[in-house]
């Protein structure tokens, strides 16, 4: 579809011999913990890569936990760069709260500094995110996120302010402070009626206001790289709901080229 609309495309692959067990770290409680540190180091080696060529990174990952992986990579070129996390959990469990113990219940607290060192100073900074280098949207489960100083508009505050006012609003401070910013889109943030997924919060967005939100997103200029999370070919039965968001992204990343 990227191509079909003029881009130069260069799919470099997967990021393969990752194969979870869903062993919990005896030390930090955390399932698989050693892995997930070599899986962000791979894939932090393999998105510098990408940024080397001077291209707009598109990853495809299974789950959230790839943020760690990909800020790393920032972390160790010295680069300033914001996030903006559109999701429909909070992803800011941290050890003690997290019932399941999974990366990514936990991957943005990590981010911004809150968790066992080996990880949160994986790249040789601390933290990797600041609080206010961070705009979540979308979320309607918190996940511990409310002590933190991260600006947040869930689903109920995107309402109330109106998709592009949400936007605007909560990117002003990056945009002032000229700060590149990556996209991160995990898909359970669409209501589970529309997209079927492992973690279905009820009330979430239409394809619409996601397409709308990225568009406005994409269009304020700051963002270099995109990642997607979440999408279980599994749970899709049909298929459909795979057609449509990659349609949905293609579109969006065609509108401003």
């Amino acid at each position: 579809l990227l191509e079909s609309k003029g881009h130069s495309v260069t799919d470099l692959g997967d990021l393969s011999g990752f194969q979870f067990q869903e062993i919990r770290d005896p030390e930090t409680g955390i399932k698989d913990f050693d892995l997930w540190i070599d899986l962000s180091n791979d894939l932090s080696r393999k998105l510098g890569a990408i940024l080397d060529r001077e291209s707009f990174p598109l990853l495809l990952g299974g789950d959230c936990s790839m943020l760690v992986g990909i800020f790393s990579t920032f972390a160790q070129r010295d680069t300033e760069v914001g996030l903006i996390f559109l999701d429909g959990h909070a992803d800011f469990h941290s050890q003690e709260t997290s019932a399941s113990g999974d990366p990514a219940d936990m991957e943005l607290a990590i981010l911004t500094g809150r968790g066992p060192e080996k990880i949160t100073r994986i790249a040789g900074k601390y933290p990797l995110l600041k609080d206010e280098d961070v705009v979540v949207y979308g979320i309607r489960a918190w996940d511990q996120i409310a002590e933190s100083n991260i600006r947040v508009y869930d689903k109920k505050r995107m309402a109330e302010n109106g998709i592009k006012g949400a936007v605007e609003e909560g990117l002003e401070n990056l945009t002032r402070r000229n700060l590149p910013s990556w996209l991160h889109f995990d898909v359970d943030v669409l209501d589970p009626e529309f997209m079927p997924v492992m973690f279905p919060e009820p009330g979430g967005l239409t394809f619409e206001e996601t397409r709308e939100f990225l568009s406005f997103v994409r269009a304020s200029g700051r963002i270099i790289g995109m990642s997607i999370a979440c999408y279980h070919p599994k749970l899709d039965i049909d298929g459909s709901a795979g057609v449509r968001l990659v349609t949905l992204i293609s579109n969006v990343l065609s509108s401003h080229s």
